[in-house]
C-alpha cells in the first residue's frame, strides 16, 4: 500500500467526511476530520474558535494541523474544512499532495443537505441566509478547489456509497 494521503476539499455538506470514512475503512487508514480533530485538540468548538479568537485564529490553527497532517509517513484519508484553500500556504501543500479529491456540488443540493443535518448550527460561516452564503462561498472558493483538485467528483444526485466508488477508483482502487 502507497503511503500517499487522500484529501478531500470541498464546500460545507459535499459528504467529505461521511465519505472519507468510508474510503479510509477501505484503505485500512486513519481518518482525519479536520474540523472534529482542531475540536478536540483545543477543547472547544469551530464556532467557538470563531467567535472568541476569530476566523484568523482558526485559520492558523486549520493550516498549522495540516502541516502536520501531510507532513506525516502514515497515511491517512483528511477532510479539510470548507476554508481549507483560503491560505495560499496550505493551497502549496495540497498541490503537493498526489490525491486531493474536490467534492463539488450545485448550492441547491448543498442546501438541502445542510438543513437535513443538525450541523447548521456547528457552521458560523452559514449563519444568516443560508443559500446566499452558500453562493457566495460557492463562487468565492471555487477556482481554489479547482487549482488544488488532482480530480473532481460532481457529488449531486449521487449517495455516498458511489461517491466512496468514485473516489477509490480516482486515487487507485488496487489499493484495496
Amino acid at each position: 500500500m502507497t503511503t500517499e494521503h487522500v484529501v478531500l476539499v470541498g464546500l460545507m455538506g459535499t459528504g467529505k467526511t461521511t465519505v472519507g470514512k468510508r474510503v479510509a475503512r477501505e484503505l485500512g487508514r486513519r481518518f482525519v476530520d479536520s474540523d472534529a480533530e482542531i475540536e478536540g485538540l483545543h477543547g472547544r468548538s469551530v464556532r467557538d474558535i470563531f467567535e472568541s479568537s476569530g476566523e484568523p485564529a482558526f485559520r492558523k490553527i486549520e493550516s498549522e494541523l495540516l502541516e502536520q497532517l501531510l507532513a506525516s509517513d502514515v497515511a491517512v484519508v483528511l477532510a479539510t474544512g470548507g476554508g481549507v484553500v483560503l491560505a495560499e500556504r496550505n493551497r502549496r501543500l495540497l498541490k503537493q499532495t498526489r490525491h486531493v479529491v474536490w467534492l463539488r456540488a450545485e448550492v441547491g443540493t448543498l442546501e438541502s443537505r445542510l438543513r437535513a443535518t443538525k450541523g447548521l448550527a456547528r457552521r458560523p460561516l452559514l449563519d444568516g441566509d443560508l443559500r446566499q452564503r452558500l453562493e457566495v462561498l460557492s463562487y468565492e472558493r471555487g477556482d481554489l478547489y479547482r487549482e488544488v483538485a488532482t480530480s473532481i467528483i460532481d457529488v449531486d444526485g449521487l449517495d455516498s456509497d458511489q461517491v466512496c466508488d468514485l473516489v477509490l477508483d480516482r486515487v487507485g482502487g488496487s489499493e484495496r
